[in-house]
């Protein structure tokens, strides 16, 4: 299962995102082998199992696009709401199918919304069952995958769209877009891993195995520079760097202010904790609070004079208030889903004309097109089951490096929670992929392993039950005499 995690997590963002037809449909077939895989309990039955909030909602995911694909009699599927013009021009087609119609006004995409539903599922449900061990080397390959995309983002910036560098990408050479296609995409992707990275870079930094034991003087942790768990550190701050750099060279707006929230958060949050149990002591917190607020200080004039101002900026506001009208034609039951490229046409106001605008800009409105009521509800549940989790890590008193990774996951949807309501980052394949696995590490269950001493440690604690010394008997018996028989 792990192996074919890996798999999906790398093939995802490298062709386009896997938003054309061919790569998705490659992913939709690794997903049904991870799904078939995920529920034979002989071939593979996982140490955790979700909640049953938690299966309910996946229920409600998997059935979203099922429910729009069962067929009505035409005549009550005409009386729905919204669908009174497309039964008068399927009347006058006279197609032979006309007599039952499914729920979604084009069913084919329908279909369609509910294979590329497949992928995430299958990556959460595997993910969040596999034992943290093999996780953390899911982890791994994600954040080394960022990397690469921030890396390759770098060397695109400036190069020109007929570098070969831009992987035929006409959108590339002014600003970094990795193997997608926005730069946008390649800012979410970056987004909602950095807070991991920062996460285990806390978790790592300044400390050791014998931290848990007893303090140590400031010689012992300079000398902590030559260890093993110092590199791993270093590792995980220049991972943490280069997305960040590759985060500013994509010349996002939203993308580079969600960093600078998530750098802010993942201080505030990981500052009383370096290296676990805060190493560093008081001193340390404040001066990695100091280092956040400088880096913040630092992107501000970037974000004003570095980013690019989005062509659809300006009319957001008109594309929103046309998909509200077009939520208040279809309410409650929604257009189906995955129909708003075809159904948002006949709202698209005449002053945007000139652009293709297949999505709505804002994730949940175009949920709310296309699903209605159920999607609403959808979308409550989830960020019902979000905001529990959190309450429920919160309530954790130990502090593994897992549980670094965990808070970053869950800042990480965070903030690609936010990145939708101004993009469509969940309607790209390897976005969606990305942030079910950054769910599944978020509400796996938490890493409850005692801790052992390392070996041939010395403890510091006083024990008062000591070992009973056997008593010697004397080597010759002594001779007792009684004076009173004398």
């Amino acid at each position: 299962m792990a192996v074919g995690l890996a798999c999906l997590l790398i093939f995802a963002p490298l062709l386009r995102g896997s938003v054309h037809p061919l790569p998705l449909m490659l992913l939709e077939l690794g997903a049904v082998a991870a799904l078939l895989l995920r529920l034979w309990p002989p071939a593979f039955s996982g140490e955790t199992k979700p909640r049953p909030l938690t299966w309910v909602a996946l229920a409600l995911l998997f059935l979203y696009a099922v429910i729009y694909l069962i067929p009505l009699p035409f005549g009550l599927w005409a009386e729905l709401p919204g669908r009174a013009p497309y039964a008068q021009a399927l009347g006058l087609l006279e197609a032979p199918d006309v007599r039952w119609r499914p729920l979604a006004i084009v069913p084919m995409l329908a279909e369609s919304f509910w294979f590329a539903l497949l992928p995430p599922l299958a990556v959460f449900l595997g993910a969040v069952a596999l034992p943290i061990r093999s996780l953390n080397v899911l982890i791994a390959i994600v954040l080394g995958m960022a990397v690469t995309q921030a890396l390759l983002g770098l060397m695109q910036m400036g190069a020109g769209s007929a570098s070969p560098l831009c992987l035929g990408n006409p959108y590339c050479g002014d600003s970094a877009t990795g193997t997608y296609v926005n730069r946008d995409h390649l800012a979410g992707l970056l987004e909602m891993v950095l807070p991991v990275g920062l996460g285990l870079l806390a978790a790592t930094v300044g400390r050791a195995p014998r931290d848990k034991y007893y303090r140590r003087s400031w010689r012992e942790r300079l000398r902590f520079l030559s260890t093993w768990r110092a590199h791993v550190a270093v590792f995980y701050g220049a991972a943490s760097i280069a997305i960040l750099l590759g985060l500013i060279f994509t010349r996002s707006r939203s993308g580079l202010m969600l960093a600078m929230l998530g750098i802010l958060l993942a201080a505030l949050t990981f500052a009383r904790r370096l290296g676990g149990n805060n190493v560093f002591g008081t001193i340390g917190t404040f001066a990695a609070i100091g280092v956040a607020l400088a880096v913040e200080i630092g992107l501000a004039p970037v974000l004003q004079r570095f980013t690019v101002q989005d062509p659809l900026q300006d009319n957001r506001w008109v594309i929103y208030s046309s998909v509200l009208q077009g939520i208040g034609s279809f309410f409650p039951l929604g257009s189906g889903a995955g129909t708003f490229p075809e159904i948002y046409r006949q709202f698209q106001p005449l002053e945007l004309g000139r652009f293709s605008v297949d999505h709505a800009h804002n994730e949940y409105l175009e949920w709310l097109f296309e699903g209605g009521l159920m999607g609403a509800f959808i979308l409550l549940l989830l960020l019902a089951l979000y905001c529990r989790q959190w309450f429920r890590i919160r309530a954790l008193t130990q502090w593994p490096t897992f549980r670094f990774a965990q808070i970053g996951a869950g800042l990480g949807l965070l903030l690609i929670s936010l990145h939708g309501l101004v993009d469509f980052n969940w309607h790209i394949p390897a976005n969606a992929l990305y942030t079910a696995f950054l769910a599944a590490v978020f509400f796996h269950a938490p890493d409850m392993r005692p801790k052992k001493p390392p070996e041939g440690h010395r403890s510091t604690h006083r024990t008062f039950e000591r070992e009973a010394l056997p008593i010697k008997p004397p080597s010759s018996p002594v001779p007792v005499t009684n004076p009173f028989l004398e």
